[in-house]
């Protein structure tokens, strides 16, 4: 099995076709969204502020996410004192969870940012207080949960940060 990750706008048209058939559980999309949502993000302005990357197995789109950085952070990553990356739509197609790609991508990450914004300085994202698996593998990678904020709202996210 080949792992690869690539920049959305590098994929073959039979590529963004196979990218649309990514498959997450029920529970997966309350969390981050269906692929389609996920690349509706790409058409945000500025285009130099974003970019999506597809997970490939042995060629075939598996995986997706979007990185943000600039004037498209989100609220809770502004006013940091590190040039700050954010991490969005991590999904992995159903058919492949339990492999490890969650966790191969993550670890490429660091690299992925930096080969694409030399300056960033960390990577943020934010994880609903519910997603227990999502938070245990941020932590086990060296994600740092940040202190908690409104926890009483509904949808409650907890911020976690990569030092890199």
């Amino acid at each position: 099995m080949h792992f690869a990750l690539t920049r959305h706008e590098s994929l073959s048209p039979t590529q963004q076709r196979q990218l649309l058939e990514i498959e997450l559980l029920p529970e997966q999309i309350r969390h981050v969204g269906d692929i389609h949502g996920g690349l509706h993000t790409l058409t945000a302005r500025p285009v130099a502020d974003r970019q999506g990357f597809v997970l490939l197995i042995d060629d075939i789109p598996r995986g997706f996410f979007v990185l943000k950085r600039g004037s498209l952070l989100p609220d809770w990553a502004r006013e940091r004192e590190h040039v700050t990356t954010t991490l969005h739509a991590l999904m992995i197609d159903r058919r492949f969870q339990g492999q490890g790609l969650g966790k191969q991508c993550l670890r490429a990450l660091p690299a992925v940012a930096r080969d694409l914004w030399p300056d960033t300085a960390q990577l943020m994202l934010a994880v609903e207080a519910g997603n227990h698996p999502a938070r245990q593998l941020y932590l086990a990678l060296g994600w740092q949960a940040l202190p908690e904020r409104d926890a009483d709202q509904p949808g409650f996210e907890r911020l976690m940060r990569l030092t890199l």
